[in-house]
Parts: structure tokens; sequence; C-alpha cells
């Protein structure tokens, strides 16, 4: 993506090349966080121009980078206006024109640590409830995380459950899905592990609840204005169905990349609690950078476009 506004660009380059941060590895996440812009092909140009209006007067790499913070909480992150991803008027990439089978199942990772504060419920009372099949426990749960105020409308980040089975099979599986999901974020601290729900779902029900939501789009491939700032986000190019997960793995098998979609706030109900756990360990030691360029190799075979994105030197 290049910016229309000569100073936004002028700042896109000086964000590109910007080094001298706190570290070295600083220096790598500004590179990265700037070439997720640079190399994005799927924001249309209506919504490029919706971006640039927001960001009008950024002329440094450090006001670039606070507008496209500000553009996702303000115009992704909403609590009742339909984001920026499904407005038809910004020519979304709208994944409902391919041939999906509507019963296929969608999986996505959820933490539950602010659900469970705000419920003031304990891990083992919800997994006891789970284990159990306590509806009225589970719903009441779900009523609290549905709430506006925890959950709001942006859009999820979520995978086909038919690319994830070896994950869910091993006996660590909330790491291992952490993993090959690229959920960098999802990092036990010193105050413990981290609790997560497995959440799936149908595209049935996903498209369901877009009606009612009066949404006419409700799957489409992530770009880089629907997060803000992160090195661990990694756009796709147009030419492959589907976003392409960066996982925190290096993925040295194109074969391995795995769909990555975008989709409406959804309403859980108990029955969408297929599994809950901990993630207990962190990612293991990966430079960035290493992650990164032999991401970009694999995307480039599969898509056959040697000529996406470039390697962070």
């Amino acid at each position: 993506m290049r910016f229309l506004d000569p100073t936004l660009q002028a700042a896109l380059e000086a964000w590109r090349g910007e080094t001298g941060t706190a570290s070295a590895e600083a220096d790598i996440v500004s590179r990265a966080e700037a070439d997720n812009i640079w190399f994005e092909e799927r924001v249309s140009p209506e919504r490029q121009q919706v971006f640039e209006n927001a960001a009008a007067g950024a002329s440094t790499a450090d006001a670039l980078r606070q507008r496209h913070a500000d553009y996702w909480q303000t115009r992704v992150t909403v609590t009742e206006d339909t984001p920026d991803t499904f407005v038809t008027a910004l020519d979304p990439a709208d994944l409902g024109s391919q041939v999906i089978d509507e019963y296929q199942t969608i999986v996505r990772l959820e933490a539950l640590r602010r659900p469970l504060e705000k419920w003031s419920l304990s891990f083992k009372e919800l997994e006891n409830a789970h284990q159990r099949g306590d509806d009225p426990v589970l719903q009441h749960f779900l009523d609290v995380w549905n709430d506006s105020n925890i959950r709001d409308h942006r859009p999820a980040f979520a995978a086909w459950k038919d690319e994830v089975l070896s994950e869910l099979a091993a006996p660590d599986w909330p790491d291992q899905l952490r993993d090959r999901l690229g959920l960098a974020h999802y990092t036990p601290a010193s105050d413990g592990p981290i609790a997560v729900a497995l959440m799936e779902y149908t595209v049935r029900e996903v498209k369901v609840e877009a009606v009612r939501q009066g949404l006419p789009i409700c799957l489409t491939a992530p770009t880089v204005l629907d997060s803000g700032p992160w090195p661990h986000f990694f756009p796709a190019p147009r030419d492959l169905p589907y976003g392409r997960a960066m996982s925190l793995d290096p993925v040295d098998d194109e074969k391995r990349l795995l769909a990555e979609m975008l989709h409406n706030r959804l309403t859980y109900l108990p029955r969408h609690i297929a599994r809950i756990g901990h993630i207990m360990r962190p990612p293991a030691p990966r430079e960035l950078k290493d992650l990164r360029n032999r991401h970009l190799l694999a995307v480039q075979v599969a898509s056959g476009r040697a000529d996406f994105g470039e390697e962070i030197p």
C-alpha cells in the first residue's frame, strides 16, 4: 500500500528505515510494523482514503504509528457501529463470494481472564460447569462475557478447525494452538498460566448473526488496517484466498501455512465452548526477523509471487 498523500508516504518511508530505537530487536519490530503497511495489497482504494483522511498530518514515523493505532481504536474496535472491515462502501476483502460449506467449523482461541474477573468466577468453577454440562452456569458466564464492555464488535481472527487437528490432538493443545495461530500476546507472565477457551462454531452461525446485525458481509481476509501496529501480523498477497497466520514456530513448508479469516462478532452460547485449558509456557525463543523472513518465503512459494514482500535485512 502506497499513500497518495506525500506527507504520509514520507512518514511511512521513514518508519521503514527507522533505526536507533531502544534496541536492535526494537528496530526490527518497527520495520515489521511498517512493512505490514508497505506490502499490504487487499485494502481497497476507498478504505485507504478513509485511513488517509484519519491519518492526515502525520509527518513522522511515530505520528503515523499513532494514527494507525487511533484508526483501529475508533473505526475497527467499536461497541455499536459497524467496523470498517465489513462496510460495503469500503469494498472489503469479502470471502462470501467463495463457495464455503456453511457447516464447516471455525475455531478461535479466547483468553478468559477478563470475563472470569468480571463475574468473580474461578477457572475451576468454570471448568467444573463445563465438565458437568451445566448450561445455566455457562450461560450466565457468557451473558457477562458477551457484554459489549468486555467484548466489543471488533472483527474476530479465526481459522478452520480441520487445519489445526494435529494441534488439538496434543496434550498441550493450548500452547500448540497459540503457536500455530501466531498469538504472541498470549505469553504467560510471572502471575501464572493464561486461562483460555477453544470456541467452535459454524459458518452458518456466523452468517445468521451477521444478518441479525444487518451486515451483508461477514467473512473477510485480514488486512493491516484490521489491527493496530503489530509485528506478528503479516499481510498475504491477494493471489491467496484468506490471510496466512504467521506461526510462532518457523514455517518451512508452504503447505503448513494456516488460512486466517475475519468474521463479525458472534454472541457466544454454551455449545460454542468446546474446551477450556491453560497456556502454560511462553513461545520458543525465536528471532522476529527469522520468523518473518521464513514466513515470507513460504507465502511467496504458496502464491507463486516471488515479487511479493521483502526480507528484513
